[in-house]
């Protein structure tokens, strides 16, 4: 489980930083994990139940590639928001808790509430 959640933030975040495109992260995670992902249900998992958890379960101290379990946290937020808020018509691009909570806000007006 941690594994495929490391696999999808290293993929989500190289292609924000421009390391590479949504089609080769796509392709480096069906080589990593075996399944078959594109960059949107990299996303949509990143946000869910199941990445939080395998995320949360990492050591303190963990870091894998220069990266650490607050890189990874922050990936499943800014995921979450994306596939929350990326459609103009308002309809979220995928179920998770997360997303739900980040609907219609910007992150500072959800970190409000949480900081």
């Amino acid at each position: 489980m941690q594994g495929k959640a490391v696999a999808a933030m290293h993929a989500f975040l190289d292609t924000v930083e421009g390391k590479v495109d949504e089609k080769a992260a796509a392709a480096r995670l069906r080589e990593q994990v075996g399944l078959n992902r594109s960059f949107l249900t990299c996303m949509q998992y990143l946000s869910g139940k199941e990445a939080l958890a395998a995320i949360e379960s990492l050591p303190v101290g963990w870091e894998e590639q220069g990266r650490t379990k607050r890189h990874a946290f922050a990936a499943s937020v800014l995921a979450a928001h994306t596939v929350a808020n990326l459609r103009s018509d308002g309809t979220m691009l995928c179920a998770s808790h997360l997303a739900e909570e980040l609907k219609g806000k910007t992150l500072e007006q959800w970190l409000g509430g949480k900081v």
